[in-house]
């Protein structure tokens, strides 16, 4: 059956749109992103090959998605970008791999994949998905196991980026140094000629040593601008050496900011915190891009210091956030302690308004006793 005359709203239930055994082979996105109180999608047992790029970006609410028994060959690269997904059923297709972007799904809580010809590598880390605990570890595992390659992949292409740049800078450096040569063959050359032609001035005139003694002067004014190169070349790894050192302290501080604010996002809307993380992430690696190949280097190997103890400290401050949310003698410290935020605003605010009523009468008093 066409997508086009399906009636959606007759398919609405609550929250659920079924769209199952429709013969769909065409997803209606543009129809379906319209009713944004589904947040449950049923597109089972259809002749879906494939979902298109617009299905993901225009769809991010949702938060169950049926696809199983079609004939999905592959998902669109920005599957990911449905940051609400917590569960999704894959089963009975014709995948083989998954996008990486589907690490990006941090709150996947479900995930059924058999019945697909995946690679045995994927197989293997998503298991047989036989009952609700092996599906929800399928979930936590894959998303992991996607999360890191996308750390690599990004690594990688880092990495050659890095190579290709060095050897741009290899051929350029090449390129200078046979300019270089070149010119000082003909400086010399027109220094030769010229000495002869100062050697024959000399035994015409008979001048040879006034004419040693201007060659001394010469070279005395010569040695000095060396001496002042010499000076100004030691000054210059002193002034790299500061601006690289303050470089990466603004570097450190912005991260250290950018952050926090992230951080802040997260706990107040967590699907806004999704799409500034992917919008970071581009920024940085735009960044990356076009930055000295001496500072990438110097960043990595800080990166690669730092980086057990960055992990270490994010577990456990996710691990202390989870306790936080979870433990009810907290919680209930927490609501005492917004409670009695509240009356204290509210008090203060009684004040505030009290003294903002009396400020007039108080005004008036004054001009009739002094005025």
């Amino acid at each position: 059956m066409p997508s086009n005359k399906l009636n959606l709203r007759e398919r609405l239930d609550e929250s659920n749109l079924d769209l199952s055994m429709s013969e769909i082979d065409d997803v209606p996105v543009k129809e379906i992103a319209q009713i944004k109180k589904a947040t449950s999608l049923d597109l089972s047992n259809n002749l879906l090959k494939s979902l298109g790029k617009n299905f993901a970006p225009s769809l991010t609410h949702l938060i169950k998605l049926d696809l199983s028994k079609n004939s999905l060959t592959e998902l669109p690269e920005n599957f990911g970008e449905l940051v609400n997904l917590k569960h999704l059923d894959l089963y009975s297709n014709q995948l083989t791999h998954l996008p990486l972007s589907l690490g990006q799904l941090k709150v996947l809580r479900w995930l059924d994949l058999k019945g697909n010809p995946l690679v045995p590598k994927l197989a293997e880390i998503a298991g047989p998905c036989l009952d609700t605990q092996q599906c929800q570890q399928c979930a936590r595992k894959v998303v992991s196991f996607l999360q890191t390659m996308q750390v690599q992949v990004a690594e990688e292409r880092q990495r050659r980026l890095l190579q290709k740049r060095k050897q741009q800078e290899m051929a350029e450096q090449q390129k200078k140094e046979q300019q270089q040569q070149q010119q000082s063959q003909k400086s010399k050359k027109k220094k030769a000629a010229k000495a002869n032609a100062n050697a024959q001035a000399k035994t015409e005139n008979g001048v040879n040593n006034h004419q040693g003694s201007g060659d001394n002067i010469a070279s005395t004014k010569q040695a000095a601008p060396k001496q002042q190169n010499s000076a100004n070349t030691k000054s210059k790894p002193i002034k790299a050496s500061s601006l690289l050192l303050r470089f990466f302290r603004s570097m450190f501080i912005g991260a250290l900011i950018a952050c926090l604010a992230l951080w802040t996002v997260y706990l107040i809307d967590e699907e806004k915190f999704r799409g500034m993380q992917v919008q970071a992430v581009q920024m940085w690696n735009r960044t990356v891009e076009v930055l000295p190949v001496q500072v990438v280097e110097v960043g990595q190997k800080i990166r690669e210091v730092i980086k057990p103890t960055v992990a270490l400290v994010w577990s456990k401050a996710e691990a202390a956030y989870v306790w936080l949310c979870n433990d009810p003698t907290l919680q209930a410290y927490v609501e005492a302690g917004k409670v009695t935020v509240k009356m204290l605003f509210d008090k203060i605010y009684e004040i505030i308004r009290t003294v903002n009523q009396q400020i007039p009468v108080y005004v008036e008093t004054v001009k009739k006793t002094f005025f």
